[in-house]
Order: C-alpha cells, then structure tokens, then sequence
C-alpha cells in the first residue's frame, strides 16, 4: 500500500484529518475536500497508474481503446479528471436518474467524456457483470479492480499517520470498495472498520443476517451515494469477515449530522459523506471508542438537495427525499 501511496500522492490532494467541533470524540477524515470531491480520485489514479506501472501489456490496450466504467457518480467524476490528465478515452456508464450534481462534475472534469444513461435495472446489470459488451475500452470496475482497491486504501495510510491512536473507522457504504480496503489494512492492527448503511437501502445488513447476497426494498432520499436494494456478491464474500459490524442511519440522522458538519465544522458534505459522522454520534457511547474516525468520504450535492435538507425539519425517522 505504502508504494502506491507514493505513486498516486503527486496527483491527490492530501486531505486533513480534524476533530470535530461539533462532536469533539470524533475525528474527520475530510475526503470531501479531495480532488472531484470524493476519495474516489485515489482509486482512478490507483486503477491507471497501477496498471501502467505493473501491468504494461494492459495499459498499452487502455491506451489505445479507451476505459470504460460505470458509476452513480463520484467514481465517474474522478476517472473523467484521470484520463483527462493521462489525455485517454473515457465513457461512463451512469443511471438515467444520476444526481445533476454528479452529472455536471464528470463533464467539467472532463468535456469529452463520453456519458452513456441507461435505465437503473441495465445499469445494475452493468455493475454487477463489471462489464459492457457494447464498449470495447478496458472495463476498470469502481468496486473490485485491485488496483483501484489499492488506491482507495492509501486513505487509511494517512490516518493512521495523522492519529495513531485511533479504534475505529466508520466508513459509508455504497459499492463497498472503500470499506474493504480500509478493513483489510486496519485488521493487522486489530483496529475495527465499521460498514455504515442508510436504513432506506440496507442491503449489506440483511445479506449478513442471511448469510448470502440477498435484495431489500429501497427508496431513494437525498443520501443518493450509499443505500441500494442489493449488494455486489464479490464485494460482499470480501467484506464479511474482515469488517468488525455493520451501523443504520436514518435519513434523518444523516441530514442531523450533514448540518451539524456544515454549521459546527464549516464543511460541506453529500448525504453518504454525511453518513460515518452521523453513525459515530448515535453508536460512540454505545461501543465505548475512544477514538474513532468518521471517513467524510464525498462533497459533491446540488444546491436545491442542500437546502432541501437544511431547511425541512421531519419528525425524527422520516424520510428526507
């Protein structure tokens, strides 16, 4: 991990690690404030640098045919700012209903993506095959290629370098990439990573429960970047025995905790980035950490959600949409 920390460091921004000030037993880790808004960069320059580094008969056919993806969004903003840089040809899979946001991120990061909308059940397909026959670019999945893996889990290197005291790392759920990678490197430490889902999509949770990849019904909220009703089966035969549990956050625990980040800190957060915070004020006391680490993991939200989610006052466990 440390040699590809190395490789991928010219090109990221090194993220601060804070206390917060609005829950001072929890600590930041502000990915937020990551190139594209998300630690999802790390992965994109992991995924194409690891391959030009270590697999060059690969990235020659990268080269020449182009990468492809498939993502909700912050996956698809960091590869567009990627291949812009590495000057390669790049089309995004995404769902027709992508956040705007998201959607305006990958086409200012990089005009000439080439951005393909299909309905939700083909992009899941997509997701879930980790492939599209339709493209002939190098398929580099957001979720289970090993170098984007590595990329991702370079976050993990800088906490502990910035808080070797450290107990716990609450990590949003979505794909589940970040959370293995996390949960791997902080398992030889015997430091628990905790997988955090929004109660709207908590398919992890039930998949566990049942002890196989199964489907829960889903709804969709402002916190667009975790919750689904399923999981990736790869990913989810990785992470189940290296994570050390699995926390539900409400929506409304989750806008709760984006404007305590956004008024107490003075940091802007999406709804999933919003997630691990939420998840270290309602579970601390509960598990007794000393000093645990919520990973912020994204920024990118719209202004109408923002104001949607600061300006609605539910009754506690209603849904924010």
């Amino acid at each position: 991990m440390a040699d590809v920390h190395q490789m991928i460091s010219p090109h990221i921004r090194r993220t601060p690690l804070v206390r917060s000030t609005g829950h001072g037993d929890v600590f930041l880790k502000c990915e937020n404030l990551q190139l594209t808004g998300s630690f999802k960069v790390r992965g994109a320059f992991g995924g194409l640098l690891g391959y030009r580094r270590f697999q060059p008969e690969t990235w020659a056919r990268m080269r020449k045919h182009g990468v492809v993806t498939c993502s909700s969004g912050n996956f698809a903003q960091a590869l567009a700012h990627t291949t812009a840089r590495l000057t390669m040809d790049y089309t995004v899979i995404v769902p027709e209903h992508i956040a705007p946001a998201k959607l305006a991120g990958i086409v200012e990061n990089n005009p000439l993506t080439r951005i393909v909308h299909v309905p939700y059940r083909m992009w899941r397909e997509t997701m879930l095959a980790g492939e599209h026959p339709d493209f002939a670019g190098f398929f580099l999945s957001c979720e289970t290629d090993e170098y984007v893996t590595r990329g991702n889990g370079t976050v993990g290197l800088e906490i502990l370098q910035d808080l070797p005291a450290v107990d716990a790392v609450l990590v949003p759920y979505g794909g589940g990439n970040l959370t293995y990678s996390l949960a791997t490197l902080f398992a030889e430490r015997n430091i628990g990573v905790f997988a955090v889902e929004i109660t709207t999509g908590a398919a992890l949770s039930a998949s566990l429960r049942a002890g196989e990849p199964v489907e829960v019904e889903y709804s969709s909220s402002f916190v667009d970047g975790i919750g689904a009703s399923f999981v990736l089966p790869e990913q989810f035969y990785r992470v189940k025995d290296v994570i050390a549990g699995v926390l539900t956050v409400t929506p409304y625990e989750v806008a709760e905790a984006l404007s305590s980040l956004l008024l107490d800190d003075k940091m802007l957060s999406e709804g999933a980035g919003a997630a691990a915070f939420a998840a270290a004020q309602k579970y601390s006391d509960a598990y007794r950490w000393e000093c645990p680490c919520a990973i912020v993991s994204g920024g990118s939200i719209d202004l109408h959600s923002l104001l949607g989610v600061l300006n609605d006052t539910p009754e506690k466990g209603e849904t924010i949409c």
